[in-house]
């Protein structure tokens, strides 16, 4: 279409247009009105015309038109806008809008133009909308948490007070800005690839943590989560965001891993075997746990029959005592069990068992103590303490019964004179003589075993008495039964009696010997040695530690059980049929060797002989 409109055209439009137009002359009566004015107040335009324009306005509203149809008056050539409550044709309240041209002096008009449009539904609304403003203005304004929106470049377009608060500036030094510039300069590219997987991704929002930098340069912790917004397009045009300080959490977090780390490091480190168990099965172990038990971690774990490492004989008094752990009563309990190794050995250990959850669900906590080195010192110790009381027995005995032989022998003897005529009776007096000697014999035994007996010692070279003794103990053993020597050529001197030392060998030799009934082998060794204050034959003597001249006595004969190897010691116990023993031998052994200072140990098993250990102190200043 070329050229200017026709009237026709512009008929049309004004026709279709969704304003309504009326002309209204100087008296304010309607001449004429749009095909619309049926649409915004319910009359046809034929029938609003010739009625005066005042009176459909709501009467509260009419001052207001005066005053706007007065402006128009004072400047004609100024458009006047202005918002009234009308009444549509059916009597309800309508507000219109209208703009007003003074048109009156314009030959081709002769009125005033009214343009106007129902507005009812938006000024119902606008009182909403500012409550809701209102409203969700002072939540953004009070907020606690950092709020703020930014554009497709990540330059902040606004943020509210506690964006200020937080970062420590004002508002004219963050609008403007990246968000990125006020975190830490590591994490930035961290956050950017976040963001820019979100973007490309499609995700409409996202959660990432982060350290901020406040203008003090104070680090602040903050969890964010944010929001992309697009256009009709789908093109980002920009971000909101919604950001709280976590640093009181993280804090709280990194030193509760950090706790964590150390107290699984002193489980996992422990020398106590620490057991976690759920419904009779294991759900965690610690590295000195499956060590104590001979088995890997993952081993334990993977068990499903309940208890089988405990001695049968324990496990009912295992599940009694474990059934009586309650949280209210009984909170834990300590036993003292047998363990089950892999390899079939069974260990003594102590248990502490109480109540603890892991995984959310009740647990029963156990740490376990092997005890069984102090098991088997401790009945060493009752053994030693035992033999300390029959020795001090004997001592007794020893004495009163030499003082008995001494009356015997003494009037023995003087009967012997009185009697040497008589042949008979000078035999009889002969036997009570002999028969006192072997009585004074078993004397000298029991002191020397109650470590009675007058010493008289000095620095001896043990190879030298053992060099002695072995030619008579060949004599000894027959045969049978082979001698062997091993001797280390440097050895240190003890201080000790020679006879006892000797009375000692012998004594080891003679029941190595009775040990092999059908022949075999002794080996004597020496040796120097040191023993530390932790070693069980310290312990068990309760002697000084230091060096040590080791003399070892090992048989290859019958052995020992375990309950012949616990009285071995013992004064008058033999294994010996009656008439061939009187018991004395190993008791005046063990006697001579603590009365000398030293200790003496005896490992043996039935059917695979035995080793006698004597430790007798090394002479202070010799070499080893």
């Amino acid at each position: 279409m070329s050229g200017a409109p026709s009237a026709d055209w512009l008929g049309e439009l004004v026709n279709f247009s969704a304003d309504a137009i009326v002309l209204v002359n100087a008296d304010g009566v309607i001449t004429w009105a749009s095909p619309a004015t049926e649409e915004v107040l319910g009359y046809r335009a034929d029938d609003i015309a010739g009625v005066h324009a005042p009176d459909l306005i709501e009467p509260a509203d009419r001052d207001a038109w005066q005053a706007l149809v007065g402006r128009l008056f004072d400047d004609p050539s100024k458009p006047v806008r202005g918002t009234f409550r009308c009444r549509y044709k059916d009597g309800s309240l309508r507000w219109i809008e209208g703009v007003a041209r003074n048109l009156l002096q314009e030959p081709r008009v002769g009125g005033i133009l009214v343009s106007y449009r129902d507005v009812t539904i938006r000024r119902v609304a606008e009182p909403m909308l500012k409550d809701t403003e209102d409203r969700y203005g002072h939540l953004f304004s009070s907020a606690a948490d950092v709020i703020f929106e930014a554009d497709a470049e990540g330059y902040f377009r606004f943020v509210n007070p506690q964006t200020l608060r937080l970062f420590e500036f004002e508002q004219d030094e963050v609008i403007g800005r990246r968000f990125t510039e006020f975190i830490r300069a590591d994490y930035r590219p961290q956050i950017l690839q976040h963001y820019y997987r979100q973007t490309q991704e499609g995700r409409m929002n996202s959660y990432i943590e982060f350290p901020a930098i406040t203008k003090s340069g104070r680090e602040v912790w903050l969890g964010q989560n944010a929001w992309i917004i697009t256009d009709v397009t789908g093109k980002l045009i920009g971000m909101q965001a919604v950001a709280r300080d976590i640093t009181e959490r993280r804090k709280a977090e990194e030193a509760l891993r950090a706790a964590e780390a150390k107290y699984r490091a002193l489980v996992e480190q422990s020398l106590m075997g620490v057991y976690i168990m759920q419904n009779d099965r294991l759900v965690y172990v610690n590295p000195k746990a499956a060590a104590l038990l001979g088995y890997t971690q993952q081993e334990l774990i993977e068990m499903t029959a309940p208890f089988p490492f405990l001695h049968e004989l324990d496990r009912a008094l295992v599940r009694d005592q474990l059934a009586r752990l309650d949280p209210d009563r009984v909170q834990s309990v300590q036993l003292a069990l047998r363990g089950v190794r892999k390899d079939g050995e069974v260990i003594q250990v102590e248990a502490f068992c109480s109540i603890t959850e892991f995984g959310n669900e009740r647990a029963i906590l156990t740490t376990v103590h092997d005890i069984s080195d102090r098991v088997k010192l401790e009945d060493q110790l009752r053994q030693a303490q035992k033999m300390e009381a029959v020795g001090r027995l004997a001592g007794g005995i020893a004495h009163d019964f030499n003082n008995l032989l001494t009356a015997i022998r003494g009037n023995a003897e003087l009967m012997s004179h009185r009697v040497k005529k008589d042949p008979a009776m000078a035999a009889e007096v002969d036997e009570i003589l002999h028969a006192a000697d072997r009585a004074a014999s078993l004397t000298r035994q029991l002191l020397a075993f109650s470590r009675k007996q007058v010493l008289q010692p000095v620095a001896l070279d043990m190879n030298e008495i053992i060099g002695s003794v072995s030619r008579m103990a060949r004599r000894l053993i027959g045969t049978d039964v082979q001698l062997r020597l091993e001797l280390s050529p440097a050895i240190s001197q003890v201080l000790a009696d020679p006879a006892q030392v000797e009375q000692v060998l012998l004594n080891l030799i003679v029941n190595a010997r009775d040990a092999m009934p059908t022949g075999g082998t002794i080996t004597v060794q020496t040796s120097n040695v040191s023993l530390g204050a932790h070693a069980p034959e310290i312990i068990q003597a309760g002697i000084a530690p230091g060096a040590f001249v080791l003399l070892g006595v090992s048989d290859n004969g019958i052995g020992m059980d375990a309950a012949t190897k616990a009285r071995i010691f013992e004064p008058f116990f033999t294994t010996k049929e009656t008439g061939r023993g009187t018991g004395l031998g190993l008791s005046t052994v063990y006697g001579i060797v603590r009365q000398t200072g030293g200790a003496i140990t005896v490992d043996s098993e039935r059917g695979k002989g035995a080793n006698f250990r004597v430790y007798l102190p090394a002479v202070a200043g010799e070499s080893q």
